[in-house]
């Protein structure tokens, strides 16, 4: 009996690859939406999700989106204290001089030196620069060059590029990095110390009650809450994953009608199995045995698939293929397919053998 699903499965091929297809292509786009998902949401919000912050001091009314927050500051009291540092968050444009060529981008300001600047390779810092310095993501690298002169679009303020950053994109814009010096001067002087939230890089609640007392009309928030609360990130994940959910559910009922017309077709063979000894549970088993093998092989077959159709896609469309996700929704793959031809099982166990016997095929 070990040997039926096998032979079952040789002879009819067409019927078994058609089912082995189906599942495939299910496979595939849930993967593919799975990888756009993830690549929209770094592409929206990379630059704090690789934020090395715990949670943002953030003005009240701004419920939770940072862009929104805007708080008077006296830098000397509260950088006196690494842990707690201020940020500043503004969209805008830059331009090459003598170019009319506009750019937007974020511009993300943060203290030199502190554990909300990013980390490069090649060590150099806000600080590695003459002037007001900038570090750009790498996605404008193809039209701007380290060591040019770019300036702000709405002060007309000049930035020396020093270097790039990679995945540091906010709202589908690059990141501008400049400094608290620089952010200053952008927003109108030294009078104007106005950022958009503070940072913590660890849960501490004394350093927590100190800030709340310091400044008025703020309040605590996740990083989490943060990155939800970025324009379009939340309603474009939900988008996606509702999608993710309607396959999932397809596949199921897709699924389980095949398998349950495939027992109709079968129920003589199987009363016939049953005339000779087999037993119900033996049947059972050989069909979910088939079940798993076609479902771990189409499985297997989309992730390679996926995997190859991820390096073919153009750079301007964000892809990540995170193996975590992949593991997750495969299992979840298998445990519908599982689930689908489980709901054949009755047919299989009221196959009545002599009505099988007495039947002319």
């Amino acid at each position: 009996m070990f040997s039926l699903p096998f032979k079952e499965m040789t002879f009819f091929k067409v019927r078994y690859l058609l089912i082995s297809f189906i599942l495939f292509f299910v496979a595939i786009l849930v993967f593919v939406i799975s990888g756009l998902a993830n690549g929209l949401s770094m592409n929206n919000a990379s630059s704090i999700i690789n934020m090395p912050a715990h949670s943002f001091f953030l003005q009240k009314s701004a419920e939770g989106r940072i862009d929104r927050s805007h708080l008077t500051v006296d830098i000397e009291k509260l950088t006196a204290k690494s842990e707690a540092q201020p940020i500043g968050v503004q969209m805008g444009a830059i331009s090459r001089v003598n170019s009319e060529n506009r750019l937007d981008v974020t511009f993300i300001a943060v203290q030199p030196g502190s554990f909300l600047e990013p980390e490069r390779r090649d060590g150099k810092s806000l600080e590695s620069g003459r002037g007001y310095s900038v570090l750009l993501d790498r996605s404008l690298s193809g039209t701007i060059k380290i060591g040019m002169t770019v300036k702000d679009a709405r002060s007309g303020i000049s930035l020396n590029v020093v270097g790039f950053l990679d995945d540091q994109t906010f709202s589908h814009t690059p990141v501008a990095l400049i400094s608290l010096d620089t952010w200053e001067e952008l927003a109108g002087g030294p009078n104007k110390r106005e950022y958009n939230g503070i940072a913590i890089n660890k849960s501490d609640l004394g350093l927590e009650k100190n800030i709340s007392s310091l400044i008025k009309n703020g309040e605590w928030v996740e990083k989490d809450q943060v990155v939800k609360g970025i324009p379009g990130y939340t309603a474009e994940q939900n988008s996606l994953y509702m999608m993710l959910s309607f396959l999932i559910v397809i596949a199921v009922f897709v699924l389980a009608a095949f398998f349950y017309i495939m027992t109709i077709q079968k129920t003589a063979q199987f009363g016939i199995l049953k005339a000779i000894g087999a037993k119900s549970s033996q049947l059972v088993k050989s069909t979910i045995f088939q079940v798993i093998m076609l479902t771990i092989v189409s499985i297997a077959a989309a992730i390679a698939f996926t995997k190859g159709f991820m390096s073919i896609l153009p750079d301007d469309i964000p892809f990540i293929f995170d193996l975590v996700d992949i593991g997750k929704f495969s299992g979840l793959l298998f445990l519908v397919s599982v689930f689908g031809s489980l709901l054949s099982v009755f047919n299989i166990v009221k196959a009545d053998p002599i009505q099988a016997m007495g039947r002319v095929e």
